[in-house]
């Protein structure tokens, strides 16, 4: 089974316009509603690619519902902790003349120790050897950033495989935890390395440094110019496909949903480097948050090119 965690959910309000006029009134072309977090994003493409998970994390019981009823909707099970107030709103305004996307995120609920605690303790419970959990996105409020490594290491101790996702102090935290795998993009790597977008040895070489860490697999996506899948045996390059880009919302959660479909159907590394390629690469494909269409994604399968470096 795969769990998804989203400490951080957010209502996310999509606006798309046809041009966006700062200090200025501005009409709607459509707008639309969905409810996310880069956890929640990712079991709604696992969902696609036909592969169950839980949506886990933690909710404000004033809008908890709308969240859950979603999900259900999807027919994607949930086990949220549920605490006092209210998930974040997030806007995104998409404007259709250049395909920008400007995001407005809210910090979120403020989350007490005690409520991780017993947010920590439902996980432990739920999962069993050799589940997934896939840890993805900021934190709320009052959230120590050790948290992705606090909960990695005891997943460890449970034979528990682990995808994590984020970015600045959890992520550097967390890689200290030495999930199975992780995924920075190339802003999320200069963070925590000494990189170039254009020195493709110091990326090869930031991602071995990880796997001495005890990472079993590094996926790092440069967006537009491809992405590197890294081991201790293999380092792969995947080409990226030229396509009509419409959104790059949810990109890297359909590039982590590939990773973790791919471990729990035990794919070699050139099927998932392949998989998470074309989910990432369907996403653009499509606007704003809605999800990758499944026949897309398994149409770009053949166009995927990897190469070893």
């Amino acid at each position: 089974m795969i769990y998804t965690v989203t400490l951080n959910p957010a209502i996310d309000k999509t606006i798309v316009l046809e041009k966006l006029k700062i200090g200025s009134v501005n009409r709607t072309i459509f707008s639309r509603t969905d409810v996310g977090g880069k956890g929640i994003n990712v079991s709604k493409v696992l969902k696609i690619l036909g592969c169950k998970s839980t949506a886990t994390g933690i909710l404000g019981n004033k809008n908890a519902d709308m969240f859950i009823e979603y999900l259900h909707n999807l027919d994607i099970e949930t086990k949220f902790h549920i605490i006092e107030g209210e998930s974040r709103t997030n806007i995104k305004i998409v404007e259709k003349n250049n395909n920008m996307c400007t995001d407005i995120n809210d910090k979120g609920l403020k989350v007490q120790q005690d409520e991780i605690n017993k947010f920590i303790t439902s996980l432990l419970a739920s999962v069993t050897d050799g589940d997934i959990v896939v840890l993805c996105g900021s934190l709320p409020v009052g959230v120590n950033p050790d948290i992705y490594k606090e909960i990695i290491l005891q997943l460890n101790e449970r034979k528990v495989k682990t995808i994590l996702d984020a970015d600045d102090k959890p992520l550097v935290e967390g890689i200290e935890g030495a999930p199975h795998i992780v995924k920075p993009n190339i802003s999320e790597l200069k963070k925590i390395a000494n990189v170039s977008e254009e020195n493709t040895h110091s990326i090869i070489e930031s991602g071995r440094k990880l796997i001495e860490k005890g990472i079993e697999k590094v996926l790092i996506s440069l967006g537009s110019k491809g992405s590197y899948y890294i081991t201790s045996e293999v380092c792969l390059y995947a080409f990226p496909i030229e396509v009509d880009i419409k959104s790059t919302v949810g990109a890297g959660d359909s590039l982590v949903a590939g990773l973790a479909y791919s471990l729990e159907n035990n794919l070699n590394e050139y099927e998932t480097l392949k998989l998470a390629t074309a989910s990432a690469t369907a996403k653009i494909m499509t606007e704003g948050t809605k999800e990758p269409n499944y026949n897309l994604i398994q149409e770009l399968l053949d166009k995927v090119k990897i190469i070893e470096c």
